[in-house]
């Protein structure tokens, strides 16, 4: 099946709430297509491979974990602003001299963090867009059924009128991106607003939510060939969530 029908099929289930569909994304993407152009990559410097190298490392301890994680979160989050628009501005320096400058044109921007592996990404974003307005989601994983569902929600009630930083740390099949996304459109928010940002991503998600949403902006520090039969990045970097809190999952067991 052509992945634009896969695509199609899987947003069909998005507007009816059926969320049965990550292995589909993962079964149905054919490696070796060409990157969307909407996939903006941070430049892999050594200093990037450095931070990579680093964070992937099993043997790294967490709180140089975080602190490298926190290094490149940074890096990808200022790279994402510079795709806004912006405009020219003269402005006169101490020396009474005119500088030839910018200034981004958008003036209402908001982060949308998906719990809860984007709620790291936040601090960044608050530390270079002053006076920031910050939504948050869960959409969490089933462990019985491995589909992801919303759990919670809380948004600018004038999101509509923003452009949106939508913050998730990795990406594997786009699932839980493609929901979030998803729920913005639903929020009036428009496709061409979006920027989906986030620390890792694999190709397969990648081309899933560049067919999804065309319009949607999508920036990470790199992108992974492949995941793996539970939907884990290859060669990836873990769980991110657990390493950056210094926790592990356990199953629910009723007193």
């Amino acid at each position: 099946m052509a992945i634009n029908l896969i695509v199609h099929h899987v947003q069909n289930q998005l507007d009816q709430r059926g969320f049965k569909f990550r292995d589909k994304l993962a079964n149905h993407y054919m490696p070796g297509q060409p990157l969307p152009d909407t996939l903006k990559v941070l430049p892999s410097t050594p200093q990037i491979r450095g931070l990579h190298t680093f964070v992937r490392n099993r043997s790294t301890p967490r709180d140089e974990f975080i602190f490298y994680s926190k290094r490149l979160i940074r890096l990808v989050i200022e790279y994402a602003l510079s795709f806004l628009p912006y405009e020219e501005l003269t402005v006169k320096t101490p020396q009474e001299i005119a500088y030839q400058g910018k200034k981004c044109a958008v003036q209402r921007i908001c982060g949308v963090s998906i719990l809860r592996a984007g709620e790291t990404m936040e601090a960044a974003l608050t530390e270079v867009c002053k006076d920031i307005r910050i939504g948050k989601t869960l959409i969490q994983t089933s462990p019985e059924t491995g589909e992801p569902g919303l759990y919670y929600l809380r948004l600018p009630k004038d999101i509509k009128d923003y452009r949106v930083i939508l913050m998730d740390a990795t990406v594997a099949t786009g699932a839980a991106a493609m929901m979030a996304i998803r729920v913005l459109l639903d929020h009036e928010v428009l496709e061409e607003n979006i920027s989906l940002v986030s620390l890792l991503m694999a190709e397969s998600g990648v081309q899933t939510i560049a067919y999804a949403f065309p319009k949607v902006s999508i920036i990470t520090t790199a992108v992974d060939p492949e995941i793996n039969d539970k939907f884990h990045v290859l060669p990836g970097i873990g769980n991110f969530g657990d390493r950056y809190f210094g926790t592990e999952f356990k199953s629910f067991v009723p007193m």
